[in-house]
């Protein structure tokens, strides 16, 4: 039992260093841990969550962990900007809140000040809304003047990005 939960703590949970931390959140440490572990990384998240880091909140939304709703309701409420989504994003997974939607919409509204790397990972999280609203946003974006923004919200889309690929090359 401890095999999977001492790799999930030392490649996830406490994964501090960029080399570690360079390829994203790696959720398929949470899907490898059988029934028994999985229950006591999930309170470990729930211990670790904060707005200091994003990966406990991710992962308890990735588990679908309705034991975290309160922590993660009391999150939302403190945070702002991306990390709201982030949260907000958890939150939806787990149970569903229609609120969610609007207050995604709210804080993509001022994403034009974020940094782009924060908005690309948003970014992969919109489609989850299953929102018409979110979905024009994600739109928007796909026309971004920054390419970066405009590629990776075309793949998002599910849209070939060759078409971005060649309009950002042209360019002078």
């Amino acid at each position: 039992m401890a095999d999977g939960l001492s790799v999930f703590r030392s490649k996830y949970l406490n994964a501090t260093t960029w080399a570690q931390r360079k390829d994203g959140v790696p959720l398929y440490l949470l899907d490898e841990l059988t029934p028994q572990e999985r229950t006591i990384a999930e309170q470990e998240l729930i211990e670790s969550a904060s707005l200091k880091d994003s990966w406990s909140i991710i992962g308890l939304g990735h588990i679908c962990s309705e034991k975290s709703l309160r922590i993660l309701y009391t999150l939302f409420d403190e945070s702002a900007s991306f990390l709201k989504i982030i949260i907000a994003h958890s939150i939806f997974q787990i149970n569903k809140d229609p609120k969610m939607a609007p207050a995604v919409l709210q804080e993509l509204s001022m994403s034009g000040s974020w940094h782009v790397s924060s908005l690309i990972d948003i970014l992969y999280m919109l489609p989850d809304f299953q929102d018409a609203a979110i979905n024009r946003q994600l739109e928007c974006f796909s026309n971004s003047t920054n390419y970066l923004i405009a590629y990776n919200a075309t793949s998002v889309l599910g849209r070939p990005t060759e078409p971005v690929v060649k309009k950002f090359s042209t360019r002078k």
